[in-house]
């Protein structure tokens, strides 16, 4: 692991003080280094969207803007794990009641890989399930419990995915919200959908890279664990999610300005699990209630065959506010 020093965190000081985030300027000089910090609030709040060609966040959204996400290249539809969100299948002719369904029933999370064979409204198959789903909508980033939703899959095809959304009164009766009929279109990844206004909504273009967020992991070990803890086996991190088209290398062993395109092309292994860069470049230390930064360099290679390195420096902002990743990027 490659432990930052005190000169380097000053030089860091001296570049995001001359440099501005709100003007995008273009990686296009190999060997020049930028540091960019990318500020989520203390609270994790916001999803901010990087493009690593122009160096910029060209789009954000509250974690609670959107619920679930449809995808335009496959029928799949995948959880807003921002949120914590998670879902579990019924027939709605046979089980008891809700409160029996919430307290006991086994739940199902996506898998934070991005795995399409396994997320939660495929119901432990390769495929989506026609299927009735109690949706946990999860919580906001101020730790508070959103609610329940019972979302129905009708159908899907090659071009369209039928679905309806049902709303739980106070009083535990249902109101059946109008079928959706929703059109996978091919000028973006995916389509996104709000419990709350029950119909999609727009929240990114497709020119992003990497996604600064909370997500769900699986197995965790508890922040501030010992060695003889147990992991958990789901929990909320704050970590980088990259896009489909992005894959990552990480190395453990050299030093950031050591890497060449060389080392690149001959020596790495990408994957392009969707947590590949994920939330270990950082921990948290129990006794001081802070979070110390042990990074790797992240090789990052996009579908335009660019690469790039990255190397986390802090997670705390100027105030001292935690959820502000800092990071030193070099396209090699």
């Amino acid at each position: 692991m490659i432990k930052i020093s005190y000169l380097h965190i000053v030089l860091v000081l001296f570049f995001l003080g001359c440099e501005s985030e709100e003007i995008p300027v273009h990686i296009d000089s190999l060997g020049e280094i930028k540091v960019r910090q990318i500020d989520l609030g203390e609270n994790y709040c916001y999803q901010k969207y990087y493009n690593l060609d122009s160096d910029f966040v060209v789009s954000e959204n509250l974690i609670t803007e959107w619920d679930l996400r449809f995808a335009n290249f496959s029928s799949t539809i995948m959880l807003n794990s921002a949120k914590y969100m998670r879902v579990v299948a019924f027939d709605p002719l046979t089980f008891s009641t809700l409160d029996d369904l919430i307290n006991n029933a086994t739940w199902s999370y996506d898998d934070p890989t991005g795995d399409m064979s396994m997320l939660a409204f495929n119901n432990g198959g390769q495929t989506l399930s026609k299927n009735h789903f109690l949706v946990d909508k999860g919580y906001n980033c101020n730790d508070e419990h959103i609610g329940y939703s019972i979302f129905r899959i009708i159908d899907y095809t090659d071009s369209e995915y039928i679905v309806q959304s049902i709303d739980i009164n106070d009083d535990g009766s249902w109101t059946y919200n109008g079928v959706l009929e929703i059109q996978k279109t091919p000028n973006n990844n995916y389509m996104y959908f709000s419990f709350t206004t029950n119909n999609t909504l727009n929240i990114v273009n497709p020119d992003w890279d990497l996604c600064f967020s909370q997500y769900t992991e699986f197995n965790v070990f508890p922040p501030g664990g010992n060695t003889n803890s147990e992991p958990l086996p789901t929990y909320r991190v704050v970590g980088v999610l990259q896009n489909l088209h992005v894959s990552v290398a990480v190395d453990t062993t050299n030093n950031f300005s050591d890497i060449t395109i060389q080392d690149v092309i001959n020596n790495y292994d990408f994957t392009y699990n969707f947590n590949g860069i994920g939330y270990e470049w950082k921990s948290y230390n129990l006794q001081s209630g802070l979070y110390s930064i042990d990074s790797p360099v992240y090789i990052i290679k996009t579908s335009d065959l660019d690469y790039y390195k990255l190397l986390f420096l802090d997670f705390y902002n100027d105030e001292g506010e935690k959820g502000a990743p800092m990071f030193q990027i070099e396209k090699i």
